[in-house]
């Protein structure tokens, strides 16, 4: 109906594209004598007092909610979709708009672009100005603006922030009391995520498909991404046992050919063509399942109550399931009575496992997709498990690698065990790491390998200058090893330890030390000559600081306590010259203790006291 021409028409603008393209809503359709930019809508809600007034000379903003749009002297092109995309309620609800509805808007707005005749025009896309009204306008705006033209959500959202009133939030299809809504950021955010995940993709998107299977007379069914079907549950009874059964279809042309109901073959036919290797049932059976067996589908119950939310455990199993589909290159079919509520719970819950929406976002995306999907309490239990169901993504898959990489590091990186018994006193030649890690080697590991972390305190090898004394740290630390071994351990086999000695061999050191002959009988009772000859050469290339130490006591000691000391302590003393040598007790290597002095005397209870003259004892 044409306005009155003296009727004003007022109307509220937003900028999108400076001096092309305008969101607007007008209490009247607007005409090409309409006013670019109108008066702005009054609030029916404004009270005139002297309290307002001044709020309103404070803030001029306010008074004015146009007054950002500056006048042009362009024409203007005013289109609207509200009487030709119309969304199918199911009860109070109204939006968002779903995709079919955004493919058609685009190529309205396309074509009005690019009209010849609107070549340098104003085009200004105009709704009612009622909640519902602009609140499907704004969101179809900016899911285009994201979906077509690849704006960034923040940028898309960033215009709808001026609307004054603020855009109606979105509710679920339930007949129940809504306590769950969604804005129309939940609705860009969640399309603009699916977009980048490669769930949706307006090129490869069939309207007349998605058309044509949306209603329910031709089957109900709509694809929510790549893998995922959502489907009306078909209804068809198998005639008593006692009458002839049908024949089971198991090729597309005996499907077309088989008499089922037009909604029942259509789905056949259709998993059949596209790949469906699982079909889920959420519901009491209202169709023999052997129609999808016999085609080589996989199908399978799960059936929880209408209206309610699914246990976890059902949940972790669909999410096995359906992994284990789409790795053999398969879709799942998933369905309930109605397609919407227990469906949209298990597809939405492996969205958010695998692509990581939120709740708000697949609950938003999935009625982007299938209008009326997650009804009533269903939209909370999503909300309060979503975190539950990422983590099992990151169990599942990174935890996982992460672990696998752990184990192969803590390999390369394994210490050796303290405590052990040394089986042969040489080093072994292999690149190893150093006991307290103070070898400079330690700092030279790969780069994608993560800093040494011992399971003790440790000192960092950076607290050592490099190349200073580790050489020696190395060869005195394993000469401490093999030292701590007990000498009265008479289970302890010679051949396994270097430093357990008989007496047979202190002999053959002390014969090899003075120059003098084996006696045969010794090397042939105790040791071979072989052995012999490795042991003692084992012990002329020791560089342990107390080897040299025994020398310079027995020498000192051997001179002094011969003229001065008391044959009791003679006897002791000589007593302990020969382990002084350091071959049949453990020996005591102090580093505090220098070498003993020439004058130094040694005492009964082992410490040498130097400064005395010689030939005196203390």
């Amino acid at each position: 109906m044409t306005p009155n021409s003296s009727q004003t028409v007022y109307g509220n603008v937003i900028e999108y594209i400076g001096d092309r393209l305008y969101l607007a809503s007008y209490t009247s359709p607007p005409t090409g004598g309409t006013p670019f930019p109108p008066p702005a809508i009054p609030d029916p809600y404004k009270i005139t007092s002297q309290v307002n007034a001044h709020a309103s000379a404070r803030s001029p903003s306010k008074r004015n909610k146009n007054l950002g749009i500056s006048a042009s002297s362009k024409k203007v092109v005013y289109f609207t979709v509200d009487d030709s995309l119309l969304y199918n309620a199911f009860h109070h609800d109204f939006g968002p708009l779903h995709i079919g509805h955004l493919y058609r808007f685009a190529v309205t707005l396309h074509d009005i672009l690019g009209d010849p005749v609107n070549e340098g025009r104003i085009v200004v896309f105009w709704s009612r100005p009622d909640g519902r009204s602009r609140a499907n306008a704004g969101c179809l705006l900016a899911c285009y603006m994201v979906l077509v033209q690849s704006w960034p959500p923040h940028l898309a959202l960033s215009p709808l922030a001026q609307c004054d009133p603020p855009l109606m939030p979105f509710r679920d299809a339930g007949y129940s009391q809504a306590d769950f809504v969604l804005n129309v950021q939940d609705v860009v955010y969640g399309v603009w995520k699916a977009k980048e995940k490669g769930i949706v993709n307006l090129r490869e998107f069939g309207l007349d498909e998605y058309e044509k299977f949306e209603r329910v007379d031709m089957g109900d069914f709509n694809w929510i991404s790549p893998n995922f079907l959502a489907f009306a549950s078909p209804q068809f009874t198998l005639p008593p046992p006692n009458r002839p059964q049908p024949h089971l279809p198991t090729n597309q042309e005996e499907i077309l050919a088989s008499g089922l109901p037009v909604p029942f073959r259509n789905v056949l036919e259709h998993f059949h063509t596209r790949d469906i290797g699982l079909v889920v049932r959420l519901n009491s059976h209202l169709y023999p399942a052997e129609y999808f067996t016999a085609l080589g589908i996989t199908h399978i119950d799960m059936v929880f109550d209408d209206g309610t939310c699914p246990p976890l455990n059902l949940v972790r199993k669909f999410i096995n399931l359906a992994h284990q589909t789409i790795a053999q290159g398969k879709n799942i079919a998933v369905h309930c009575k109605a397609g919407l509520g227990r469906t949209g719970c298990l597809i939405g819950a492996y969205l958010v496992y695998r692509y990581g929406f939120t709740a708000n976002e697949v609950i938003a995306f999935m009625r982007f997709m299938r209008p009326g999907m997650v009804v009533g309490p269903q939209q909370h239990w999503l909300h309060l498990n979503q975190d539950e169901f990422r983590q099992w993504w990151f169990e599942d898959t990174i935890m996982a690698a992460a672990l696998e990489k752990a184990v192969s590091q803590s390999i390369s990186l394994r210490t050796p065990t303290k405590g052990k018994r040394v089986v042969s006193g040489t080093p072994s030649q292999h690149t190893r790491r150093s006991i307290l890690g103070e070898m400079d080697g330690n700092e030279t590991t790969s780069g994608a390998l993560p800093a040494p972390t011992p399971g003790q305190p440790r000192k960092a090898s950076s607290r050592y200058p490099p190349n200073t004394g580790s050489r020696r740290t190395v060869s005195s630390q394993q000469e401490k090893e093999l030292i701590e071994i007990h000498q009265d351990d008479e289970n302890v086999d010679v051949n396994a330890s270097p430093i357990r000695r008989k007496k047979s061999s202190v002999k053959m050191i002390e014969a090899a030390a003075t120059g003098t002959e084996v006696p045969e009988g010794v090397v042939e009772g105790a040791m071979s000559e072989e052995e012999y000859l490795l042991r003692l050469h084992r012990r002329t290339t020791s560089r342990s600081p107390a080897g040299k130490r025994s020398v310079s006591y027995t020498t000192t000691t051997t001179t002094t306590v011969s003229h001065t000391v008391t044959p009791p302590s003679a006897d002791k003393t000589a007593g302990r010259e020969r382990s002084g040598s350091g071959i049949g007790a453990k020996i005591r290597s102090s580093p505090r203790r220098g070498t003993v002095a020439a004058g130094g005397v040694r005492k009964v209870s082992g410490r040498v006291v130097s400064g005395g003259t010689p030939g005196k004892a203390l």
